[in-house]
């Protein structure tokens, strides 16, 4: 199983690093510095979507939508206009309306030494990044059903829902309701008597009425990816919590 880390140091063919260096005027010491210091954020954040089911879909969503289909292989990506688009968006998905992206901007700059405002320009680029790793990674692990069934929350309707004229626990049309329908017939053979396999135990991810084992286990597998795997100190993880935890019920507050 990947984890964010693992992501982005085999993005781009492993030359994720350095090419954001060079992108951004830093050493390439700077910049996986920087990646790694920003990475707990990206968890942290990931994590909090993953406790709501209707949250979790909309970064499926992200994921599947296209919009960062080629950042996890394309060292030019960035260069696209919609990609950055694409990647502020999964920020103002992650960390909430107002100063969060800023605050962690702040925080990682205390952390490594280098200028927030370079740090506020990569978040997009990694952002987008990291939703084409993990959909990539997910896809390779044979998740690319469970992300198409998960997502159809982010494309209308609850997640775990049928639309209208479909019955309850059918796949979807189209090349995402194709793709489900494979991934849950293989999960289904792989035992005898088409049962399938019991799940490891639950890592606290959510789960929808009527989801089958191997469909929360599947869960599990794509909710574990959401691990920065990134060395950084303690203090500066809860830092990244803390601030995450006040911005985010700061923003309820105003929406309640």
């Amino acid at each position: 199983m990947f984890n964010l880390s693992e992501i982005m140091q085999s993005a781009q063919g492993g030359q994720a690093i350095p090419n954001l260096a060079k992108q951004f005027g830093l050493t390439q010491e700077q910049a996986e510095s920087a990646i790694n210091a920003l990475l707990p954020a990206f968890s942290v954040g990931l994590q909090n979507q993953a406790q709501n089911m209707g949250s979790l879909s909309q970064i499926i969503g992200a994921m599947l939508g296209g919009q960062h289909a080629t950042t996890f292989d394309d060292p030019n990506a960035h260069l696209n206009q919609q990609t950055m688009s694409a990647g502020n968006n999964v920020l103002g998905q992650l960390f909430g309306p107002g100063q969060a992206t800023s605050a962690i901007a702040q925080q990682v700059s205390r952390a490594t030494g280098i200028n927030p405002g370079i740090l506020m320009a990569m978040m997009p680029v990694i952002a987008s990044m990291l939703m084409s790793g993990l959909f990539k990674s997910a896809s390779n692990q044979g998740l690319g059903g469970l992300l198409g069934q998960l997502a159809s929350g982010a494309f209308g309707g609850a997640a775990g829902t049928a639309p209208a004229g479909q019955a309850p626990g059918q796949p979807g049309g189209g090349v995402l309701g194709n793709i489900l329908s494979n991934v849950v017939g293989n999960m289904m053979h792989a035992q005898p008597g088409g049962t399938a396999s019991a799940p490891q135990p639950g890592t606290g991810s959510p789960g929808m009425p009527g989801m089958n084992p191997a469909m929360q286990a599947g869960l599990d597998v794509l909710t574990g990816m959401f691990k920065s795997g990134a060395q950084a100190q303690s203090a500066h993880v809860s830092a990244m919590q803390d601030i995450l935890n006040a911005y985010m019920r700061g923003a309820s507050g105003k929406t309640s």
